[in-house]
């Protein structure tokens, strides 16, 4: 058997335009990620600005400054800091829109180290997901007492009592929702975290190594057939049995070492201009009202599992229809139709069967932004969207690779 893989295994990797696709799209990746740490922009106290590597040093001693415990004291600091600089109008302007805006120098020597802050805290106050600080600014500090981390509570349980185009959470899914976001630690901790930030904003650009790689396994039966091949492997002594659990050996070893290298160079290109700092902090930081009680560094490691767990199932649904398909080119625009038709649909809720659905959707599930209460409702079992993700994909797996088998055993040479 072991023999069989292994000459599986160099067909796959010998073969001229699978190494040009691995190639192309290990340069795609690269670059695409690499671009989150070149684009990357800071502005200092005294307004210059500073673009790439320098603007991650700038910005990682600006988060200095306001690093710490977000205790509920050390927040209402925070917002009361905010509004007296607006009421003052000596740092005030009407922009070019008839808004009143804070004066550029207001900007440099405050709002630029905290903005990202304050935006995110601005949204526990927000009667929708406000984009900026406008709550904030006119939030009455003593009607507001409520302990910063129980108004957090509430606006998330608004969110589950909240009606979606006519469907709500079962009283079971608010529950489970409840105990989650309870199960978080607080208060939080600040500190620089855009390392991870900045992956996850191109997190989902992954899904190029899944269509590389189904694209260079796309004729593992499909390319026999097509070739002619089949007329002699089927018809030998273990044509049917142990040659076509090699290839799905192979071609799982195959995915399995190609994409490892592309998520080495897509998370190693962040990393190395942003460096691993903020691994040890909660997911709140990015996003406040997330239930999850996890890191960002454990965050990744999930995202990671996912990622994987959406390629084997992928390399199973491509092995079962070039099994099925004799055209290597038709299995390729299946698998490419299934992975990119979520990218022209749109997802308007995390309720609703089709939404549920979309969110599995190969290019949305690859990357979990921890962010959504998705839930699937088994009976008395909830599961949430990432391990949904899982059990889907291994499922998908598992089933392909069955059928793939069989319809490729029981194949009739012409």
């Amino acid at each position: 058997m072991g023999t069989l893989v292994r000459f599986e295994l160099k067909k796959l990797l010998s073969k001229k335009m699978n190494i040009i696709v691995i190639i192309v799209c290990l340069i795609l990746i690269t670059l695409l990620f690499s671009m989150v740490t070149q684009e990357f922009y800071a502005t200092d106290k005294n307004g210059k600005s500073y673009k790439g590597k320098e603007a991650i040093s700038v910005r990682k001693e600006q988060i200095k400054e306001i690093s710490g415990i977000l205790t509920n004291e050390r927040i209402m600091e925070e917002i009361k800091k905010l509004q007296d600089l607006r009421n003052d109008k000596n740092n005030i302007i009407t922009n070019s829109d008839g808004e009143i805006d804070f004066k550029r120098e207001i900007y440099n020597e405050y709002l630029n180290n905290r903005l990202n802050l304050l935006v995110n805290i601005n949204r526990v106050y927000a009667s929708y997901d406000s984009i900026y600080i406008n709550e904030l600014l006119k939030l009455d500090l003593e009607k507001n007492s409520k302990d910063f981390y129980e108004t957090r509570e509430q606006k998330i349980e608004e969110k589950l009592n909240q009606n979606y185009d006519g469907k709500t959470y079962t009283s079971q899914e608010k529950e489970y929702w409840k105990e989650k976001s309870n199960n978080t630690k607080t208060p939080f901790e600040y500190e620089f975290y855009y390392g991870y930030s900045n992956l996850y904003n191109v997190y989902e650009m992954l899904i190029i190594g899944v269509i590389a790689i189904c694209i260079c396994l796309a004729s593992v039966f499909a390319g026999e057939y097509q070739n002619g091949t089949d007329k002699i492997l089927l018809t030998t002594k273990y044509g049917k049995s142990k040659d076509v659990i090699a290839k799905i050996i192979a071609s799982y070893i195959f995915a399995t070492l190609v994409f490892t290298i592309y998520l080495i160079f897509a998370i190693g290109s962040v990393f190395l201009m942003f460096g691993t700092d903020g691994g040890n902090l909660p997911i709140q930081l990015s996003n406040i009202l997330s239930p999850y009680a996890l890191t960002f560094f454990q965050s990744l490691l999930y995202n990671i599992a996912i990622s994987y767990t959406v390629l084997f199932g992928m390399v199973g649904l491509t092995l079962f229809l070039s099994s099925k398909l004799k055209n290597p080119m038709t299995v390729l625009v299946i698998d490419i139709a299934i992975i990119m038709l979520p990218v022209f649909l749109t997802i308007k809720s995390a309720l609703g069967i089709f939404n549920k659905i979309l969110f599995l959707m190969p290019y949305n599930a690859i990357y979990s932004n921890f962010a959504q209460m998705v839930s699937y409702k088994f009976g008395n079992i909830i599961i949430d969207l990432p391990m949904m993700t899982i059990i889907t994909y291994i499922f998908i797996m598992v089933i392909a690779l069955i059928c793939a088998k069989k319809t490729y055993s029981k194949h009739q040479v012409e």
